[in-house]
């Protein structure tokens, strides 16, 4: 997730509460929203288009380990006014419900719902504002203990309580020890970290797996590694230029380049590239020339670069819009 100058609510990749997860599910099942009524129910299809759930879910989630998030809300009274809390189970490979709907989403601000799936066999659930870890046969192996928690990657989960952060293994043991501003999910044996309030002088750096400091905190915002590279950027959220850098901190692309990603819209809540995939990386500049009174921008061009940096496709679009079309064509069949 990306690091910048605003304090993120959560230190997870979260849901903001989409009745569909995108993404096609590996069991051969895949949600579906019904169309015929206001009521924004879901249930799961299989490759054939029949309905092997029916659409009696308000939240449908994509397999993850053989499993499936399903949700509802539930009503209830609190402090003399109607209200609801977020309940999940999960489905198997077959639409049966093997986890029941019973476990408690929290919901941040009002709008961030904390959907989980199963990684490496554990789940982090929560309770009485307090989250803790359970196996698939619902057994808590880990106590509700942490004010925050992360899913488990090469064995390893980021937590949070009294306002440090740590990392625990899949037992419970603490192998970072909780002295963390704030820690962000491994990802390719590295953890971004933070020194500093969150604001202009939040400053990001790296952290291995026994958290020894890999790469200094000298970086305004920064993204996770993928594919050994990550991209990091120099200056305020305004002005700022974004480059890319290795997993030893040497600069591959000097920053120059205005985004590095596209920030969420509607009701999306993650950023939209700032990663390699297949050893490309989409990165991109703003053209003043055009710019009105309510765009700060004409045009928007779009570099593709490769591993070492080098521009390998280059075109301009006129808006946001026009490169999300060409990001996700899916979205607009």
């Amino acid at each position: 997730m990306p690091s910048n100058n605003k304090k993120p609510l959560l230190m997870l990749a979260l849901s903001l509460g989409a009745l569909l997860a995108s993404g096609s599910a590996l069991a051969g099942l895949q949600a579906f929203q019904d169309e015929s009524s206001d009521n924004y129910s879901c249930g799961y299809k299989n490759d054939k288009g029949q309905i092997v759930v029916a659409a009696k879910y308000e939240g449908c989630g994509d397999f993850s380990e053989g499993l499936a998030r399903v949700s509802i809300m539930k009503p209830i009274m609190k402090d003399g006014y109607e209200d609801g809390i977020y309940l999940q189970g999960y489905i198997n490979e077959t639409g049966k419900l093997v986890i029941p709907i019973k476990y408690e989403v929290p919901l941040f601000d009002g709008v961030i719902i904390d959907y989980r799936d199963f990684h490496q066999g554990l789940l982090a659930v929560y309770k009485n504002g307090k989250y803790g870890y359970m196996n698939k046969s619902e057994k808590l192996t880990i106590p509700y203990q942490y004010d925050t928690a992360g899913d488990f990657n090469d064995g390893l989960a980021v937590v949070s309580r009294n306002e440090k952060y740590g990392v625990i293994d899949k037992n419970g043991k603490t192998v970072v020890p909780f002295k963390f501003d704030w820690l962000d999910n491994y990802s390719e044996g590295l953890a971004k970290y933070r020194v500093g309030d969150w604001g202009d002088a939040a400053k990001f750096g790296f952290i291995d797996k026994s958290g020894k400091v890999a790469i200094q905190p000298k970086w305004d915002e920064a993204m996770e590694f993928s594919e050994g590279l990550a991209v990091v950027k120099v200056g305020d959220y305004d002005t700022g230029k974004w480059g890319v850098i290795d997993k030893s901190g040497k600069q591959i692309v000097a920053p120059k380049y205005d985004m590095a990603y596209i920030e969420p819209m509607g009701d999306a809540i993650e950023v939209d590239g700032g990663r390699y995939e297949d050893g490309k990386l989409e990165v991109y500049n703003l053209n003043k020339a055009g710019a009105g009174p309510y765009m700060d921008y004409g045009s928007i061009t779009r570099y593709i670069l490769n591993r070492q940096g080098k521009v390998i496709e280059q075109k301009t679009f006129a808006d946001w819009n026009e490169i999300e079309k060409v990001r996700h064509p899916e979205y607009y069949e």
